[in-house]
């Protein structure tokens, strides 16, 4: 299938893939985030723009729609670190939420924002900034960087899973989420900082025997009944507290920033690369050089695995990959008609 950019080029132009997220088969959305570097007159050892400065763009790809009316976009500032996802009820929509729960939604009456939670110094529950956000099913999910799990029960409304964890003064640098998943709301896993493995049993959390004091940054809790947790660079696998160290058949640099389940089988992705789990071992995925190069975050849903990062975005479906577009391509129409970029009104 080929998927056209000619009408995402002037929109995508001086942008990075930063998230990404499926709606059904046929839609895709893509979260993007002003690349800086890119500016004309930028010099080389200029300070980065504050986070809350630099725009994002929420893609969407409709493979369903005609040619040339395929994509779309919203241009939205004033967002801080940003991920992307889907609830499902009681509407359907592509949420954008950025670390101080600030939250854009599509809306066709509003700009679509609105107001962040009020922090724990305000009175509110925030701790912390948060670093992860998932949906399952109806439901919005976020983790803090302060041992936090919240659930969003509506606009600007969010709770705390559980009781609050305590997060002394002397722990708070090495503590937090940085992941979190679940096989059901009694049966939660956060984890993040220097080893921490959390359980959530419905009423209570707990610290989990972990036999690895490295950085964690994701887990999946996959169909197999296993809990997988990417520590650094290596892999372990089980529950509670029990884990088993996998095989790591090849030299991963960066940690680990995803992982999911598709076709059977565990996948893992970096900003450098993508590995899939066969044997106990975690080896290089067999995929084209064309799609490793859009390594970064994966989304799977409806059948599809979506691949998106600072290289490009490609999707697998009825077992063959699709690249959408690849950064170089966007970079090479930018150098030549900056100016032809759409720039927001």
């Amino acid at each position: 299938m080929s998927i056209s950019i000619d009408t995402l080029l002037p929109r995508m132009a001086g942008f990075n893939l930063i998230d990404c997220e499926i709606k059904d088969r046929e839609t895709f959305y893509l979260l993007g985030r002003e690349d800086y570097t890119q500016r004309t007159g930028r010099r080389e050892l200029e300070d980065a723009p504050p986070e809350g400065r630099l725009p994002k763009r929420i893609f969407v790809l409709r493979l369903n729609n005609a040619e040339g009316k395929r994509w779309g976009h919203m241009h939205l500032t004033g967002l801080n670190q940003s991920f992307c996802a889907m609830t499902y009820a009681p509407e359907e929509k592509i949420l954008v939420v950025d670390s101080d729960t600030k939250v854009w939604s599509q809306n066709p009456n509003s700009n679509g924002f609105e107001p962040p939670s009020t922090t724990k110094g305000e009175g509110g529950i925030l701790a912390g900034p948060v670093t992860r956000v998932k949906s399952f099913g109806a439901e919005l999910w976020a983790c803090s960087a302060c041992r936090q799990v919240l659930k969003r029960n509506g606009p600007s409304q969010w709770e705390l899973l559980g009781p609050p964890i305590n997060v002394s003064d002397s722990d708070f640098r090495g503590c937090g989420f940085d992941d979190f998943d679940r096989f059901s709301p009694n049966d939660v896993y956060a984890v993040g900082g220097s080893g921490e493995v959390w359980h959530f049993d419905g009423a209570v959390w707990r610290r989990c025997k972990f036999p690895s004091s490295w950085g964690i940054s994701a887990v999946l809790c996959a169909p197999d009944g296993n809990v997988y947790i990417a520590a650094g660079t290596v892999i372990y696998r089980g529950f509670e507290d029990r884990w088993e160290r996998l095989d790591t058949k090849d030299l991963i640099t960066l940690p680990i920033k995803d992982l999911v389940w598709y076709e059977g089988q565990l996948w893992a992705t970096n900003d450098y690369g993508i590995w899939t789990l066969s044997d106990h071992s975690l080896m290089p995925a067999d995929v084209p050089s064309a799609v490793k190069v859009c390594s970064g975050n994966l989304a799977v849903r409806d059948g599809v695995m979506l691949l998106a990062g600072y290289g490009g975005a490609a999707y697998k479906r009825d077992g063959t990959w699709v690249v959408i577009f690849h950064d170089h391509e966007v970079r090479e129409w930018f150098g030549a008609n900056r100016d032809k970029v759409w720039k927001s009104p």
